[in-house]
């Protein structure tokens, strides 16, 4: 006897995410350390940074 498989298209394989503080302190472990995303920038900040 031989089974058939058929392919699911609507079937997705997750992606792993790892938690985000045991991924902060393995990279302070090596001596790194993630962008500051969260601050808060005035707009002339802004302005210089982008300022072409």
């Amino acid at each position: 006897m031989s089974h058939t498989v058929s392919k699911n298209s609507n079937h997705r394989k997750e992606r792993f995410a790892p938690n985000i503080q045991n991924y902060e302190v393995s990279l302070s472990y090596e001596g790194l350390e993630l962008k500051k995303t969260n601050e808060r920038k005035t707009i002339v900040d802004l302005k210089r940074k982008y300022a072409r």
